[in-house]
């Protein structure tokens, strides 16, 4: 069974699999580092803070995504004719609406509502 063309797959498993990973070594970081009463509760900022984590380092690792799809086609070929890369510029703007919009909506919120849970 051959693979439809038209992306880079290699890029595509490779940006899969390793968020799956980030996501394993957020949850890893979370469990490791929080408080003994917080195990089994508060849940929704749990999910926030690896989220967050998440999107910080995709972030980071967008910059080599983007150099490798950038070099999926000859440098000859313009960027928005190549039928092998990935579609980076709609990736980036993602990547910062979503980093916005935690910063100023969702942490915030997150935080008051985890501090004015008082049991």
């Amino acid at each position: 069974m051959a693979l439809p063309e038209g992306f880079n797959w290699f890029l595509i498993f490779l940006t899969v699999a390793l968020s799956l990973i980030l996501v394993a070594v957020n949850i890893y970081i979370l469990i490791h580092y929080q408080h003994p009463d917080d195990a089994n509760q508060a849940w929704f900022p749990k999910i926030v803070v690896v989220f967050g984590l998440w999107l910080a380092m995709a972030m980071v690792l967008l910059f080599p995504l983007d150099v490798a799809n950038r070099a999926a086609c000859s440098f000859s070929i313009v960027e928005s004719s190549c039928k092998f890369t990935l579609p980076m510029q709609q990736m980036w703007q993602a990547c910062f609406i979503t980093s916005l919009v935690m910063t100023f909506f969702f942490i915030p919120f997150t935080l008051f509502f985890y501090e004015g849970d008082s049991d």
